[in-house]
């Protein structure tokens, strides 16, 4: 059977046409047109030889890996940027987040605000009681507190220790006590700072 070629120039309209030819030439891209999608939008395949169009906002782009910022480069992890980063990302350049860099439970961060999450077997969580203060910088533990080693306090001198007003429970080190690292309380009922081994006024 001879091959017949067509040449094409005003527009053929046809129903279902097959080309069983293992490469086609289509010609330049300007002179194919698919109807249908919105302007940006890209042809996706769901692997069975049908083509719809999609939202490139709503596909997810995998990392390659490894990744190099090199200097005086800048790279931008947008929010539909995803990747398992088993390698260290090397920045020598400038890296910008636009999205969320670690996302460990798929629905934001664990708890309430203000909670410390933790590892709850394997699950990340947070408890009632167990927070952080980012204006302060105060730690709240409802529980004990057991200390594997040493635990340090912070250190004052009196006049320093004397212009603050503590709290019931509070205590500090005196840097400037005979000898040197003498204990003072709240005196909660006097109103001032005493040394914890005789409740004298510090």
């Amino acid at each position: 059977m001879t091959t017949k070629y067509f040449n094409i120039k005003q527009g053929m309209t046809t129903g279902n046409l097959l080309v069983s030819e293992s490469n086609v030439t289509l010609g330049n891209v300007g002179n194919f047109h698919i109807s249908g999608g919105n302007s940006g939008y890209l042809l996706r395949t769901d692997g069975a030889a049908n083509l719809t169009w999609v939202d490139p906002a709503t596909t997810q782009s995998v990392a390659p890996m490894p990744l190099t910022v090199d200097t005086g480069n800048t790279l931008t992890i947008t929010a539909n940027y995803q990747g398992l980063y088993g390698t260290p990302i090397t920045v020598d350049g400038t890296l910008v987040i636009d999205g969320v860099m670690v996302d460990v439970s798929g629905q934001g961060a664990p708890g309430s605000n203000s909670q410390i999450s933790f590892n709850d077997q394997g699950n990340p969580a947070g408890n009632n009681g167990f927070t952080f203060n980012k204006t302060s910088g105060n730690i709240n533990v409802p529980g004990s507190v057991n200390v594997g080693s040493f635990l340090q306090l912070a250190t004052y001198s009196k006049n320093e220790l004397k212009a603050l007003v503590g709290v019931l429970g509070q205590v500090a080190v005196l840097n400037d006590s005979n000898p040197v690292g003498m204990l003072a309380f709240w005196d909660a009922t006097n109103n001032r700072w005493a040394y914890v081994y005789d409740n004298s006024a510090v």
